[in-house]
């Protein structure tokens, strides 16, 4: 080959390896696409060749996804010990919603090969990876300490966080435990300011609840506490909640 074969050559083969890259990007993605196209049209066996050949390539999601079939009995026989060989897979690769069904079947008693220690680790991975259920759980872990220890720093650490993440569970919790003064400073304004945040989130399923502690708290604030309760939700939804 010439120098300037060779100069062309190195030019192109950057973008080359570029292209061989997305286009096996775009095969995997079409494939998991596929095989839940598959799903949605109950060919249930195409499904789990395609999961099964991409899960054997160690792709997390396809690895998460064989399990949901063996959890649910989807077209296999139901098996909770392959679900959770293919959850740990999943989990083992960094997928978080894998470590967060790993670390809720085992706090639900639904299986008893993980410890509650290595649950407890699922759900931290999680958390960290920004799994919004993970740090509310993990939240709730450490604040109650039946399972592990108490440890209230890392209670208010991830309940905050999953408040800020908009979860109205923990943001419930938050202001209880800033009107109990329990690992936070007693503050009766800032427990009022997560009840109201708590009763404008659009998940509803705890509104009856939070509507009822955020009346009983306010009978006992004066007007001035209550708007300053008020601008300081407004402020931290004008933040997007982050730093409250």
């Amino acid at each position: 080959m010439t120098q300037t074969g060779k100069n062309i050559l190195a030019r192109l083969l950057p973008g080359m390896v570029l292209f061989v890259l997305l286009t096996a990007s775009l095969t995997q993605a079409h494939t998991l696409e596929e095989a839940k196209q598959k799903l949605s049209q109950k060919d249930y066996a195409g499904a789990h060749a395609i999961y099964l050949s991409l899960a054997n390539q160690n792709d997390a999601k396809a690895c998460y996804n064989l399990g949901l079939m063996y959890h649910d009995g989807d077209g296999v026989t139901q098996n909770m010990d392959e679900a959770v060989k293919w959850y740990t897979k999943s989990a083992d690769l960094g997928y978080r919603e894998a470590q967060y069904m790993l670390g809720s079947l085992v706090f639900q008693r639904q299986i008893q090969s993980i410890s509650y220690p290595q649950a407890v680790a699922f759900y931290e991975q999680a958390a960290k990876q920004g799994h919004v259920k993970s740090q509310l759980n993990l939240g709730m872990l450490y604040l109650r300490g039946e399972v592990i220890e108490q440890d209230m720093p890392a209670a208010v650490q991830w309940l905050s966080l999953a408040a800020s993440n908009n979860n109205s569970e923990a943001q419930g919790y938050m202001a209880e435990l800033y009107q109990q003064g329990a690992g936070v400073e007693q503050d009766t304004v800032k427990a009022a300011m997560w009840l109201m945040l708590a009763t404008q989130n659009e998940d509803k399923h705890f509104l009856t609840r939070h509507t009822k502690m955020l009346s009983y708290l306010s009978a006992q604030m004066t007007d001035e506490q209550k708007a300053s309760a008020t601008q300081l939700a407004a402020q931290c939804k004008s933040k997007q909640l982050q730093g409250c």
